[in-house]
């Protein structure tokens, strides 16, 4: 085999290998749910939190996470989640329906809900105004004061605050009830994580066998 056909043939096996080494690290998810049946403390910031780490998770940088939150009964107007890992930080409720000219927020009861960034509709603008909600939003993201927040704050504290962050570690779910008169229970909630993983042996062995050939070819060519 001449230098010049030598060469073609070394490039197409190390195509070949960042090729296969690409799609074996390309996806991770981690998807976990948690049953809490807590109640959340009525006209009482300092909420309900609840606490859980993930060790053993793949995804070693987040691209994007979706959160599911059932809450039963109470007056969603009154509630304040967030939820908080490492550096990471979102807003999902901040006292949803509640306006300049409607203080007291929705009325609706409960929730049954997942919140994406990639969601099409805000919750605290268009959540329903009475019986429980249910269904696909972006989170409110409005990172202010729950007793001033308005529909026309700025929205800043997205899900994408948890891009680039490992999946493993500590994650909080917060929800406080911000106003008297009923009362909520967060009966449960969960997330969808995706990400890229980290380097598997297997990935790192064919960069090494890959670097291997191209020095073999390259004395061969020299010689």
């Amino acid at each position: 085999m001449n230098s010049l056909s030598l060469r073609s043939a070394s490039v197409s096996l190390l195509v070949g290998f960042i090729l296969l080494a690409t799609s074996a690290s390309q996806a991770a998810t981690t998807i976990v749910d948690y049953t809490v049946n807590g109640t959340i403390p009525d006209n009482n910031p300092t909420g309900y939190a609840d606490n859980r780490v993930i060790i053993s998770s793949p995804v070693a940088s987040i691209t994007s996470v979706e959160v599911r939150l059932i809450v039963s009964g109470g007056w969603n107007g009154d509630l304040y989640a967030h939820l908080s890992h490492s550096s990471g930080f979102s807003v999902l409720l901040n006292r949803p329906g509640k306006t300049s000219l409607s203080t007291v927020g929705s009325s609706s009861s409960g929730f049954n809900v997942t919140f994406s960034d990639d969601a099409f509709d805000d919750i605290h603008t268009l959540i329903p105004g009475s019986g429980l909600v249910t269904g696909y939003w972006q989170p409110d993201a409005r990172e202010i004061d729950p007793d001033l927040v308005v529909d026309t704050d700025p929205r800043t504290a997205y899900l994408s605050s948890f891009q680039g962050l490992s999946a493993n570690g500590t994650w909080t779910l917060f929800v406080a009830d911000n106003s008297a008169g009923d009362e909520s229970t967060l009966v449960s909630w969960g997330l969808t994580i995706l990400g890229t993983p980290e380097p598997s042996r297997a990935v790192l062995l064919m960069f090494g066998m890959a670097g291997w050939v191209m020095r073999r070819v390259r004395r061969r060519v020299e010689g």
